[in-house]
């Protein structure tokens, strides 16, 4: 072999060597976290959070994982069964129309971690509570509950250390969403520790982190907390918990006994791909990614678990819709958003998400969500339901516009009509050019969404193709950026998924979406959804909750909400949004289920109406007694190939340095 050859070989199996080493010490993501045994652990992922960040007051924020297991709330409920989830609070109820009593359980204390302002029998009293939600309402976090209850100081009034009541305004007698938002999961945690600590950073606690791994920042004496985890370990993209052997609860008649994971760890992956093959190899347990193909995937490795055991697997939490700019005419026109919905193939739709979606109701409301279906009127939902039929919407075209057939657009006939029913933004913000009806048009679409991609490719098509509206989808990366454009209105359509969660009723939904005080809808991701409103609709949000729950008054009020919404205020829904979750039952069973145990919400995401059943569903797991090793310690294999590499280097610059013949 000459030498020039020679050379290239051994160039050439050197890197192959390396490649290998570094391909073998990648392949498995989760083992590589951190040295807990594998069968003592709960791993979980899909997720997107702040692993150096564990501020008890700000859940809804992605916060590090282990806060949600290591402080707790009162209350929580369980959508499935119509249950509340009793926490640390032991009951809930109306003393009268204008108080709510609440009752802790007795024998709740604190864990310390050699804390100076508090022990490891230090009572969870109602003082506790009460500055829990002093600090959540100085945060900005209780929205409409501190407008239905005044400030938290005077309307909680503590009776003992286990007892406390909320008063609730005058104007709110009797409200239901006071009643719901205190069985919220508002975490609850220790005055004496997060007094100072407000103190000390002068009441901006967004600075303070809480992260226990950082002494310098979390002396000791801040070391409290009172969950059934603590804080172990964390790195870029994982968090662990370790379990707290002080637990309250294990001298608690209802629980009784710590629970059976002595880790729970959170983790990340580059793909929803590594995601699949980690639930399939058993590396991961509980996953919340949009993990395509499972129905052969279930059928292969009958470890991977859902929900639903059949089709669509997953329930329906909230809507995926497309929402039009509406400073752009005639993208603002009823008549135009009841063409483009008739022309939805909602087969197609879930066909494309591996049949996961349930068909989207035109009332915004999800199929599996008790709460928000509570005054869903089945008759009126039906009357206004979205049907496949391509020659209504041609004839809906027809009627208001004329198509253009060498230009291939549709132009309006009529041009800008202000007494259009809904109220948008002022006429003179309208952007009207040429009154062209089809410009053409771009999706604006979260790049990496892998089901928000396909849903919003079908519908380019179907517009293009079924009603000559030309229509593409543009791929943002980056949520900050497609936020930036939606709030500057630098879009045609874009897709809107970021609308609740289960264990939302119609008015919080409604209010989340469609109410200028929302700063989701009027600031936030969805404001261009927030801007279009109808007066009527507008003003019934909060009528809902001056009635009581359940009243005639009540009913009459969403009935009309329901009709403005099919009639004036048509939305254009892609699918039900499914809520992803998926389980291992390699080495933990009794996940939850909808036959055997019903639990909803079943996502480990964070927020306020889901982390009681987050614990819940924790405390329930049982291990199924499978056994491991430790992971491989590949020290030796990566010395080896060292030692490999650096032999065949020698050999090379041998090879170069002989002599030639």
């Amino acid at each position: 072999m000459r030498r020039e050859n020679k050379v290239a070989t051994a160039m050439i199996i050197s890197i192959m060597v390396f490649a290998m080493v570094l391909f073998s010490f990648n392949a498995r993501p989760v083992l590589a976290q951190a040295t807990v045994p594998r069968n003592e652990t709960v791993w979980g992922a899909g997720f997107g959070m702040n692993t150096g960040s564990y501020q008890a007051w700000n859940m809804g924020s992605n916060q590090g994982w282990t806060t949600y297991l290591m402080y707790e709330p009162m209350f929580g409920t369980n959508v499935a069964t119509g249950e509340i989830i009793g926490w640390l609070g032991d009951s809930i109820a109306w003393l009268n129309t204008t108080t709510i009593q609440i009752t802790l359980r007795s024998n709740l204390h604190w864990t310390s971690i050699g804390s100076s302002l508090a022990t490891n029998t230090t009572a969870i009293t109602t003082d506790d509570v009460i500055y829990s939600f002093e600090i959540l309402q100085q945060t900005g976090q209780l929205g409409s509950l501190v407008q239905r209850v005044g400030d938290v100081s005077t309307a909680f009034e503590k009776v003992s250390a286990t007892v406390l009541k909320v008063h609730v305004l005058p104007s709110y007698d009797g409200s239901s969403e006071v009643y719901r938002q205190l069985t919220y999961g508002w975490l609850i945690f220790p005055k004496a520790v997060w007094s100072d600590i407000n103190a000390t950073y002068s009441g901006a606690l967004s600075t303070y982190t809480n992260d226990w791994q950082d002494t310098t920042m979390v002396p000791a004496k801040w070391r409290v907390a009172s969950g059934m985890y603590l804080p172990y370990y964390h790195d870029a993209t994982s968090t662990i918990g370790v379990i707290n052997e002080n637990w309250w609860g294990v001298d608690d008649t209802d629980f009784g006994r710590l629970p059976k994971p002595n880790y729970f760890g959170y983790t990340s992956y580059s793909s929803n791909d590594l995601a699949l093959l980690a639930m399939e190899r058993g590396d991961l347990d509980w996953d919340g990614n949009y993990l395509a193909g499972l129905t052969t995937v279930k059928a292969q490795y009958p470890n991977v678990v859902t929900y639903f055991d059949d089709l669509p697997y997953f329930p329906d939490k909230s809507p995926v819709m497309l929402v039009p700019n509406h400073k752009n005419y005639p993208l603002n026109q009823t008549w135009l958003h009841k063409a483009l919905a008739s022309v939805l193939n909602y087969t197609a739709m879930s066909d494309v998400s591996s049949g996961y979606l349930k068909e989207p109701s035109p009332m915004l409301i999800p199929a599996d969500d008790a709460a928000a279906r509570a005054l869903l009127n089945s008759t009126i939902e039906s009357k206004y339901a979205i049907t496949y039929n391509v020659a209504n919407a041609l004839a809906i075209l027809n009627t208001y516009c004329t198509y253009d057939s060498v230009g291939g657009v549709w132009w309006t006939k009529a041009g800008v009509t202000p007494s259009d029913p809904i109220q948008h933004y002022p006429l003179q913000e309208w952007n009207y050019p040429y009154s062209n009806a089809t410009a053409p048009w771009t999706i604006l679409d979260f790049m990496g969404w892998t089901d928000v991609n396909a849903m919003d490719t079908v519908a380019a098509q179907s517009f293009s193709s079924l009603l000559n509206i030309q229509t593409q989808v543009e791929f943002i990366s980056g949520w900050g950026t497609v936020q930036v454009r939606m709030n500057n209105f630098q879009f045609d359509l874009a897709d809107m998924v970021m609308s609740g969660q289960i264990n939302m009723n119609m008015y919080e939904r409604y209010f989340q979406m469609f109410s200028p005080l929302s700063s989701s809808a009027g600031g936030g991701v969805n404001a261009p959804l927030g801007g279009w409103y109808n007066q009527t609709f507008i003003n019934d949000i909060e009528l809902l909750d001056t009635f009581p729950a359940g009243s005639a008054a009540q009913w009459a009020v969403a009935n009309e909400m329901q009709e403005i919404l099919g009639e004036v205020m048509p939305v254009i829904p892609l699918a039900g949004h499914a809520d992803w979750q998926v389980y291992s039952t390699t080495y933990w069973k009794n996940w939850p289920n909808s036959v055997t145990n019903p639990m909803l919400p079943s996502s480990p995401f964070a927020g306020t109406t889901q982390n009681a059943n987050l614990l819940a569903i924790v405390f329930a797991l049982n291990a199924t007694g499978a056994t491991t090793t430790l992971p491989p310690d590949y020290t030796l294999v990566i010395v080896g190939a060292v030692i490999v590499v650096a032999v065949i280097a020698i050999v090379v610059v041998w090879y170069i340095r002989r002599p030639g013949k």
